[in-house]
């Protein structure tokens, strides 16, 4: 008693007719007929009665359609929710996400995956940058999205862990973003079009705390030295809208990537800067061995920018380098 079998016999019932069952199954009458006549010879009792106008169930047939469309509802239910799973639009989802990643780059991936898989559990955890890659590699998050200091330096103290180096995370960059100028809107340079730094040096540099945004500190940091600016001269603030706020309350200037920037408010102004300085690259870094389709879905989507992707070579740790 197979479910196709279970399929022919309660399309037959509903139809009243095996000549229109087996158009509606789209085969021919013979194998239909085969096929009911050995369900009744396997359960040892008559399910239909042929007469001129068609078949109609006996009270044996009456009980199997039941219990046949309660079995055949639970096998598409089930098939569907497996199918949803594999397919990653159903499951769960924990993204790990640094406190200066940019709202419009997060808004644009979860909404994307949302339209793709409105059934898929979000859970977004806003955490430090520094224990992100932590995060996932306990596959305590399935991904993080962060932001790494320039090419050839290094934003992360203290001893590397015993892990640092073995390839256990991926990384591959989503989007790059230029550094700019956060002035308060009173300030001398407000004025020009593009700003040097070497004109702020005289200012304080507001910059994302090293103990939580370690990648954008960098950033700041190597920009602000670059030009000739005094270490003695920086302040650290650790959530963006403390480093929006120091500057709009005339503490200082901050250099930020330009799609954090954008959120400032009035009394802010935001300016290109002069010199060239390294892109602000946002990455999202995953487990290697990580299965869940779901996060291939996710990945599928946080790659597909309008700019090639590029995959990191070396293998990220807890602490990337």
């Amino acid at each position: 008693m197979d479910l196709q079998t279970l399929r022919c016999f309660v399309t037959t019932v509903e139809e009243g007719s095996i000549t229109r069952a087996a158009v509606r199954l789209n085969m021919s009458q013979p194998p239909l007929s085969v096929r009911l006549q050995a369900l009744e010879r396997e359960l040892g009792v008559p399910l239909l009665t042929r007469h001129g106008r068609g078949v109609e169930p006996t009270a044996a047939g009456r009980l199997l359609v039941d219990r046949a469309r309660q079995l055949i509802e639970e096998h598409d239910a089930a098939a569907t929710a497996v199918r949803a799973v594999g397919e990653g639009v159903s499951g769960q989802l924990v993204l790990a996400v640094g406190p200066t990643i940019a709202p419009s780059l997060l808004v644009r991936l979860l909404r994307e995956l949302r339209e793709q898989a409105p059934d898929v559990e979000l859970d977004v955890a806003d955490v430090p940058s520094d224990r992100l890659c932590e995060l996932v590699l306990r596959r305590e998050a399935d991904a993080g999205l962060i932001q790494f200091p320039p090419h050839g330096t290094s934003a992360f103290d203290g001893p590397a862990p015993p892990f640092l180096g073995q390839q256990v995370l991926d990384r591959a960059v989503i989007t790059r973003d230029p550094l700019v100028a956060l002035l308060p809107s009173g300030h001398p340079a407000a004025a020009s079009e593009r700003v040097p730094l070497s004109a702020l040096t005289r200012d304080v540099l507001i910059v994302p705390a090293r103990g939580s945004v370690p990648g954008l500190h960098e950033h700041a940091v190597a920009a602000w030295h670059a030009a000739g600016g005094s270490p003695s001269r920086l302040r650290e603030g650790r959530a963006a809208r403390t480093l929006l706020g120091l500057v709009a309350a005339g503490f200082g200037v901050a250099v930020l990537p330009q799609s954090l920037a954008g959120y400032a408010w009035p009394g802010l102004v935001v300016r290109p800067l002069r010199e060239h300085r390294p892109a602000v690259e946002t990455a999202i870094v995953w487990h290697r061995d990580a299965t869940s389709p779901v996060l291939r879905r996710f990945l599928r989507i946080a790659l597909a920018t309008p700019e090639p992707d590029m995959v990191e070579p070396d293998p990220v740790g807890p602490s990337p380098a």
